[in-house]
């Protein structure tokens, strides 16, 4: 549980606006001190904050959408929020100031200013790399999702091409059949309307009728035709006695 929260998007969120506070309280600060001596003290004091908050949300929405940003020489969004936080920070510690301190105080302002400049930047660095990360995430699982949807809708599509590929075979068997049946039924009426002798197909049963009572190639007629014959020539040969 404590290890999700620490990889979640929340546990990077909470520091974060925590340094956006102190960032504002710097600001602050600074604007206090540049504004008019002569204006009112809590005109002062209201407007210091509100241009510290002007300064300081901005840098929130800068760091969600940093990747609209263009990037130069390789420097984004962290390396400008923490040289900013370094630089403030000496402000707000007034390392510039004419007074001279003491050298162990000028090191531990300016390795403390490091310090928090080097966290700004780090923390700034992780928190677009992980809001990034997040977004690519839900991306891929909406794309995820639609990509399920899409094969789940083709998947129910080609169960129906399924079913009608089916219905079409069962009907193309039961065409076929029917088919047979009447090729059969043809070949039989095609047998019929055959003559048996010269077997030529007839276009009705009346004119196989007449076709077959006069086919040459009937033996029937073949012998009334020699008997005929025969006749000729015995009448012939009467003639000439």
């Amino acid at each position: 549980m404590v290890a999700k929260f620490l990889n979640s998007l929340e546990a990077i969120l909470i520091p974060m606006l925590i340094l956006l506070i102190a960032f504002i309280v710097d600001a602050g600060v600074l604007f206090y001190r540049v504004l008019p001596e002569d204006m009112n003290e809590n005109l002062k004091l209201f407007a210091s904050i509100m241009l510290g908050i002007a300064v300081a949300f901005p840098l929130l929405l800068t760091s969600v959408n940093s990747d609209l940003l263009k990037h130069k020489y390789k420097i984004g969004f962290p390396e400008i929020f923490g040289f900013c936080s370094f630089f403030m920070t000496l402000l707000f510690f007034d390392v510039f100031s004419a007074d001279v301190k003491s050298f162990n105080w000028y090191l531990t302002s300016v390795f403390m200013c490091l310090l928090l400049g080097l966290i700004d930047y780090l923390y700034a660095g992780l928190f677009v790399k992980k809001y990034n990360q997040i977004n690519n995430l839900e991306q891929q699982l909406l794309d995820f999702q639609k990509l399920k949807d899409q094969n789940e809708s083709l998947s129910k599509e080609l169960d129906k091409s399924g079913l009608v590929l089916q219905q079409s075979k069962e009907e193309l068997s039961k065409t076929k059949e029917s088919l047979q049946r009447t090729m059969g039924s043809l070949e039989e009426a095609n047998k019929k309307l055959t003559c048996p002798y010269c077997k030529q197909l007839q276009k009705s049963v009346s004119a196989y009728r007449n076709h077959v009572g006069g086919c040459k190639d009937n033996p029937k007629n073949k012998t009334t035709t020699n008997e005929k014959s025969k006749i000729g020539l015995i009448v012939s040969q009467v003639d000439k006695t």
